[in-house]
C-alpha cells in the first residue's frame, strides 16, 4: 500500500471550496494508499475544512505557494517517510482518479503552461480547456520537447525528488508564478514528466485541455 501525503497550499482556506475538498478526499478514500493531509495558509483557518478532513500538519506562513511548500518540507524533511506527495490547492476539483502507476519516481508529474513538443497527452495542458483560459493557448507541436513550463496548481512527486533537494528553502522577491517554478526544478536538475490530469479550477472556470490532440 502506498502512502500519500496530500499538501494543501493556499492564502486561504475558502468555505466555498468545501466541495473541491470533499470529492478529493472520497477519490484518495477509494484508492489503495494510505493518506494524511497536510494545509499550509496564510491564515488560521484550518477549521474550515475539519468536518471533511483531519490535518496531520497546519502550517500558517504568509509566503506565496511555492515558498510555503519549499519552507514546509526543508523543516519537516527529516519527519516526511510517505511514497509520494500532492501538492494542490482547496479551488481545484478533481475530476478522475490519480493513477500512481505511471508517475515518474524522479520528477515533478504535472500538467504544462507551455507545451513544445510531439507528444499527446489528454488533459495535459493546464490552459486551453473549456471555460476561463480556453483561448489562452501556449501549447505547440515541435519535432522535440523544449520550453517546458509546469503548470504550479496541482502537481505529483515521489519522496525521491525530496532527497534530490527539489524543495529546499528560496528566497526569491517576486510573483511566484509557473515560469518560477519551472526555473527552480530545471535548476535543481529535477526532470518535468507532463501527464494528464483531469481537473476543474473553480476559481476560475478553467477545465484542465490537451496537448497535441
Amino acid at each position: 500500500m502506498k502512502s500519500v501525503l496530500i499538501i494543501i497550499c493556499s492564502h486561504d482556506f475558502d468555505i466555498n471550496s468545501c466541495d473541491n475538498i470533499k470529492i478529493l478526499n472520497d477519490y484518495m478514500k477509494n484508492s489503495d494508499i494510505e493518506v494524511d493531509y497536510c494545509g499550509i495558509s496564510s491564515k488560521n483557518d484550518f477549521h474550515n475544512y475539519k468536518n471533511i478532513i483531519q490535518f496531520k500538519y497546519k502550517i500558517i506562513n504568509p509566503k506565496p505557494q511555492l515558498s510555503k511548500i519549499c519552507d514546509f518540507i526543508t523543516d519537516y524533511k527529516s519527519n516526511l517517510n510517505y511514497d509520494w506527495y500532492i501538492k494542490t490547492r482547496p479551488d481545484i476539483k478533481l475530476l478522475e482518479n490519480i493513477n500512481f502507476d505511471i508517475l515518474s519516481n524522479n520528477a515533478i508529474n504535472a500538467r504544462a503552461r507551455v507545451y513544445n513538443g510531439p507528444a499527446k497527452i489528454k488533459y495535459g495542458m493546464s490552459v486551453n480547456g473549456e471555460g476561463g483560459y480556453k483561448n489562452i493557448g501556449d501549447c505547440h507541436y515541435a519535432p522535440t520537447e523544449h520550453g517546458i513550463i509546469l503548470d504550479d496548481m496541482f502537481y505529483i512527486f515521489h519522496k525521491n525528488v525530496i532527497q534530490k533537494n527539489a524543495f529546499n528553502k528560496i528566497n526569491f522577491n517576486g510573483r511566484e508564478v509557473e515560469w518560477v517554478h519551472t526555473q527552480l526544478f530545471n535548476s535543481r536538475n529535477i526532470p518535468l514528466n507532463i501527464i494528464g490530469i483531469y481537473l476543474y479550477l473553480t476559481k476560475w472556470n478553467a477545465f484542465s485541455g490537451n496537448i497535441n490532440i
